[in-house]
């Protein structure tokens, strides 16, 4: 099916696009096979993230300096999320240094989930409404014998019939390249490590805030 002009092959219009067709189709499944590699690995180091020991590491620390580190992070890390979607993110400490008996990583490691999916939620929303200005914020008080943080957004929410399955692992609204549905799984298991819990409360469309509660320590 091929045509000899002075020496040269000449592919026909017909094979040419049946050619097309045929590297169209393989790239398209390179990338499948790519994407089905990247999820299999992200599922993978959730599962090992989900088997490591978060029962250690605890000493007498402070809560307050975590939580600046986490605002930090927030606006570092989402800078420009921040500047494209116009997002106001706003923290509301206390004086307190709020003596803690913990582990400062994994609840830096917790808290942090927690503002990912609220910046996540307002960028989704802002994404589909005009005139919106996205807001994530966290507020620490304390409370006679606990630690009480919210941490809350004005996103796209969570639908009522999965709120009760949003703590358990590899449940997630989010795509498999995006999230391999473990943040919240662990962000629960490290709250209730240190003797605290946490509770959600959400309207679809209108907001989502997450509870936190950690008991004190009165020792330092």
């Amino acid at each position: 099916d091929t045509v000899k002009a002075n020496g040269q092959v000449i592919i026909k219009e017909d094979d040419y696009e049946d050619t097309l067709d045929i590297l169209n189709m393989l790239t398209e499944n390179l990338h499948s096979v790519n994407q089905y590699g990247q999820n299999t690995t992200r599922t993978l180091k959730a599962m090992e993230e989900m088997l490591k020991d978060r029962t250690g590491g605890f000493v007498n620390t402070y809560l307050l300096p975590v939580l600046r580190q986490n605002e930090e992070m927030l606006n570092n890390y989402f800078a420009k999320e921040k500047e494209q979607y116009h997002i106001q993110t706003a923290f509301t400490l206390p004086d307190s240094t709020m003596p803690l008996y913990g582990n400062p990583a994994t609840l830096n490691k917790a808290i942090m989930n927690l503002l990912h999916n609220s910046v996540y939620a307002v960028i989704k929303k802002a994404q589909k409404v005009e005139n919106y200005t996205p807001e994530v914020t966290l507020t620490a008080t304390i409370a006679e014998e606990q630690y009480i943080l919210k941490i809350r957004d004005n996103g796209i929410g969570i639908e009522e019939t999965i709120r009760d399955k949003i703590f358990n692992p590899f449940f997630t609204t989010k795509t498999t390249s995006e999230a391999a549905g473990i943040g919240l799984y662990l962000s629960r298991e490290i709250i209730q490590n240190h003797n605290g819990d946490i509770s959600v409360a959400s309207v679809k469309n209108e907001y989502t805030e997450f509870t936190i509660t950690l008991p004190k320590n009165k020792s330092i």
